[in-house]
């Protein structure tokens, strides 16, 4: 009697079929493709973090009262506010200011760019190493050059993680009532109306992640000889610590 599964295992063994043969077609530009995939990746996340600074714009229309960051402490002008100091000017600025929270929470988040920028390079290499030493343990005999590929090709679906939780957090932050009083209040409300949107968010990490698997099954399988059992539990155990991270 055939199993009621069959059809999902067939679908699951011809997509690392295309993984595998996949990266025996690209192996002899493996170093260029990488770098190119990188790049795009690394671009990618530093326009959500743009996006991401536009939708607390777009989102958010509230005005909060704040101290004025360009007005020196009280102390400062009592002391020197009535001289001829460079304080004098800075001192006959008014004390509180209202700002626009969503501006402020899109410049705010704006200052992130560059972390992502270097950030995406970073994990990339992280990624490799992790792989390149678990195919090792497993009896792998590729290079860390074919694991640097691999791992470049298996973060190109963060993109479609990115561009899920953008759309996500946008809906979430549009449907929801911003009213606090401070710039503390509205942050709380934000991270709240974030939550709600866990656990779609949730289920499109686990979908890129499986999809993540079957790329790095199919990696190790054509560069590191592995077979398609160890290949695939390697990658597994893999598959299983970023599920983790994504799920704290």
């Amino acid at each position: 009697m055939r199993s009621p599964l069959a059809p999902l295992s067939g679908a699951v063994g011809s997509l690392l079929d295309r993984s595998r043969d996949h990266f025996e077609a690209v192996r002899p530009r493996s170093g260029a493709v990488a770098a190119g995939l990188v790049l795009l990746v690394t671009l990618a996340t530093v326009a959500g973090v743009f996006a991401l600074g536009a939708a607390f714009d777009a989102t958010i229309d509230r005005e909060v009262t704040v101290d004025n960051p360009d007005r020196p402490p009280e102390t400062t002008c009592e002391a020197f506010g009535d001289d001829d100091s460079v304080f004098a000017e800075q001192c006959d600025r008014p004390e509180r200011v209202d700002v626009d929270v969503g501006e402020e929470l899109r410049d705010a988040t704006g200052d992130y760019a560059a972390y992502a920028a270097f950030g995406v390079p970073i994990w990339w290499g992280i990624f490799a190493l992790v792989l390149h030493g678990g195919a090792r343990l497993a009896g792998g005999s590729g290079s860390l050059g074919d694991s640097l590929a691999i791992a470049a090709w298996a973060i190109v679906p963060e993109v479609l993680r990115l561009t899920a939780g953008l759309a996500a957090i946008w809906r979430a932050l549009a449907t929801t009532t911003v009213d606090g009083a401070t710039v503390e209040a509205i942050a709380n409300e934000v991270v709240a109306a974030i939550g709600t949107v866990r656990v779609p968010l949730l289920a499109a990490s686990a979908v890129v992640i499986a999809v993540q698997w079957a790329i790095v099954t199919g990696g190790l399988e054509a560069t590191h000889d592995l077979d398609r059992g160890t290949a695939g539990t390697v990658a597994g155990v893999l598959a299983a610590l970023g599920f983790l991270l994504a799920a704290v």
